[in-house]
């Protein structure tokens, strides 16, 4: 497994993380601790409900019965539409998931030093949304922490194309999901979730209400000797089917990054 994590992340792309760590805060690992779970609960409302009710008209769900076949801690991925995305999630899930559900965010972004509003600062992002940091473009060391959630036990959810799309096609999978699945044996669950573009397309601040949608797509779980590429090549091929079902988009061939 290492080598081929070795050759899938030959090219490491710099980030104003790697100039300045001192900006960043975060991971918190208490996130995971009881007391901070009944917070995160207790805080839904304001962290997550209230968006929901004033950006969602109406929300349809399909594929909630795959939600029984998990057993232990597992990866959500989604397709990366809008900010509006984890609210959705939030929608989609039942409470048992979500309880032990945490975020990957991005740490240049959402883990920033000195940020005035409440929502921004790194401590309500790890305790209220249940976020926590992924440093874009750092290889293993950007795994790391999620690598530790999972063998706590937990759910996490993670955006395999890495940032908003703002095209018709799904965006190319990077090999992290892929990588972690593998190494803790633990099934991936896609979500395919559509509509949230219209609502708040990237670069967009304002909020247009409308219907949201999302598709919980089987477990895939990965046999042991599965490659890297291979699974982050089955997993884009889920969604992608998908994603032609709902949009009729034309096949893409998957590019991992």
């Amino acid at each position: 497994m290492a080598g081929e994590l070795i050759s899938v992340r030959k090219k490491k792309v710099p980030t104003l993380y790697e100039q300045d760590e001192s900006k960043y805060v975060g991971p918190h690992r208490w996130q995971v601790q009881g007391w901070a779970r009944l917070a995160r609960r207790a805080l839904r409302w304001h962290a997550y409900d209230r968006w929901s009710q004033e950006a969602f008209t109406e929300v349809s769900v399909e594929g909630r019965e795959h939600l029984n076949q998990l057993d232990g801690p597992c990866i959500f991925i989604g397709n990366h539409q809008s900010h509006l995305d984890t609210l959705l999630v939030m929608e989609a899930l039942t409470e048992p998931v979500r309880r032990k559900l945490l975020f990957g965010a991005a740490q240049d972004r959402w883990f920033i030093k000195g940020r005035k509003k409440l929502i921004l600062k790194p401590w309500y992002q790890s305790l209220a949304m249940g976020n926590f940091p992924i440093l874009r473009g750092g290889g293993k060391r950007a795994l790391s922490y999620a690598d530790w959630l999972l063998k706590q036990g937990n759910h996490i959810f993670l955006f395999p194309e890495g940032t908003r799309a703002t095209k018709g096609a799904l965006g190319d999978f990077k090999h992290g999901v892929s990588i972690l699945a593998l190494e803790n044996n633990v099934p991936v669950v896609p979500i395919y979730m559509h509509g949230l573009k219209a609502l708040r397309p990237k670069g967009q601040k304002e909020v247009v209400p409308g219907p949201a949608y999302a598709t919980i797509l089987p477990p895939q779980k990965f046999a042991e000797g599965t490659s890297v590429a291979d699974a982050t090549s089955a997993l884009f091929e889920a969604m992608n089917t998908e994603h032609q079902r709902r949009t009729g988009t034309p096949t893409v061939e998957p590019k991992a990054a």
